[in-house]
C-alpha cells in the first residue's frame, strides 16, 4: 500500500462544525511549551514519499544539491499500532530502515511525518494516551528523529478528540525530548488557514502547546488553472501569520512553513521554477520557519514535450509535469 499523503485537496466539511467551534482562546490563559523553529536545521526539508524507490534522488540531493534535512512520509496509526505507508512496521522495514540509516551517514537532518491525505496519525486511530506517547517516542528512539510532523487532511481536520490526543503527547514528549520540534502540516486557502485550520491552532493554545511549525499545503486551491501559485503561497503564509498572532502574539514568521506541491498539481494549476525562486525570496526576507514540498520523488521532468508534460490529466507521483533538470525544485529551495 502507497500513501498518497499531500496529493489530495482536503475534504471540505461545513462551516461550523468540529474544530471551528473551539471557544476563543485568547479568554484561556496557557502556559505555553514550545522551542523556537529550528530553521538551521530543518529550514528546507522537502517531503519524500518513503513508499516510492527514492534512494537514489535523495542521496543526490544531499550529496550534490545542498538539501540537509527531509521529511520522511508517513508513518500511519492501525488501531493503536503503527506502520509505513508501505504496511511495514516501525524499525522493522526492510526498505526503508537501511534508506533512513544511509541518509543519516551522510549527514542528513530528519523529519518524520505521520497521517497523510489517506491516512491517520496514531493520534487519530487509537484513545490510549499512554500507547499513543509510547508509540510516537518510539519513533523518536528508533530512528534518532528531533522533530516530527503530522499531517492533518481531510475528515481528520474536524476530530477534536484526536487533536486532544496528540497536544497531550506532545507535552509529554516535549518534556522528555529537550529539543523536540513539532509541526502541523495542514490545508490552507491563498489568504489564510480555513476554519479548521485556526481550530486546529486555538485547541493547541487551549491545551498549552504553542505548535513550532504550522506548515500549510500550498497547492490545489481548485480556484483555476490561471491560479498565480507562488503569489499565492506567500499571501497564505502572510494571511496565516495575522491568524495565529489573534491566537498568540508570539507566534512569528518562525513559527510558519510553506510546502508548495512542486509542478503540475491535481487541480491543473502548476507552481513553476520562477515560482520556487519567488517564495524562497519570500522565505529568506521573511525568516520562514520551514520550506518543503511535495515530493522530493517528483522533482524531474516527466519527459517527452514541456507542453506535453503540462497537459497531463493528472499530477504525477514521480515527476513534476513541466520542463526541469533533476532536483532544480530542490536546488531552488536548498539556497535558504
Amino acid at each position: 500500500m502507497r500513501i498518497r499523503s499531500l496529493l489530495a485537496a482536503a475534504v471540505l466539511l461545513p462551516v461550523g462544525i468540529g474544530l471551528a467551534t473551539v471557544t476563543n482562546a485568547a479568554a484561556q490563559p496557557a502556559k505555553v511549551i514550545s522551542n523556537a523553529a529550528a530553521a538551521g536545521t530543518y529550514a528546507v526539508a522537502p517531503y519524500v514519499d518513503m513508499g516510492e524507490s527514492t534512494e537514489s534522488m535523495l542521496n543526490t540531493a544531499l550529496t550534490s544539491k545542498g538539501l540537509k534535512s527531509y521529511t520522511a512520509a508517513f508513518v500511519i496509526g492501525v488501531g493503536c499500532a503503527q506502520e509505513w505507508g508501505d504496511t511495514e512496521p516501525i524499525g522493522g522495514d526492510p526498505f526503508i530502515d537501511p534508506e533512513i540509516a544511509k541518509a543519516k551517514s551522510e549527514g542528513a537532518a530528519l523529519i518524520i511525518s505521520s497521517g497523510g491525505a489517506d491516512g491517520y496519525s496514531i493520534a487519530g486511530t487509537c484513545t490510549n494516551q499512554s500507547t499513543i506517547n509510547s508509540s510516537l517516542q518510539k519513533i523518536i528512539t528508533t530512528y534518532g528523529a528531533k522533530a516530527l510532523d503530522f499531517d492533518i487532511e481531510g475528515a481528520a481536520v474536524a476530530d477534536t478528540a484526536a487533536a486532544t490526543r496528540l497536544y497531550t503527547a506532545m507535552k509529554t514528549l516535549k518534556s522528555s525530548n529537550p529539543g523536540l520540534v513539532f509541526s502541523i502540516t495542514i490545508p490552507v486557502t491563498p489568504t489564510g488557514m480555513d476554519h479548521y485550520g485556526i481550530g486546529l491552532i486555538q485547541a493547541a493554545h487551549q491545551a498549552g502547546v504553542k505548535i513550532d511549525v504550522v506548515n500549510l499545503m500550498a497547492m490545489d486551491y481548485y480556484a483555476g488553472t490561471g491560479e498565480e501559485m507562488g503569489t499565492a503561497a506567500i499571501n497564505a503564509a502572510k494571511g496565516t501569520l495575522a491568524q495565529l498572532k489573534s491566537i498568540d502574539s508570539s507566534y512569528g514568521y518562525a513559527n510558519v512553513g510553506l510546502t508548495p506541491m512542486i509542478g503540475v498539481n491535481d487541480d491543473g494549476s502548476t507552481f513553476t521554477l520562477a515560482d520556487a525562486s519567488k517564495v524562497e525570496s519570500f522565505a529568506a526576507s521573511n525568516g520562514l520557519g520551514r520550506l518543503s514540498f511535495w515530493s522530493l520523488t517528483r522533482d524531474v521532468s516527466c519527459g517527452g514535450s514541456a507542453a506535453q508534460a503540462v497537459a497531463r490529466p493528472a499530477s504525477s507521483p514521480t515527476c513534476s509535469g513541466v520542463s526541469q533538470s533533476q532536483l532544480a525544485f530542490t536546488s531552488t529551495f536548498a539556497k535558504y
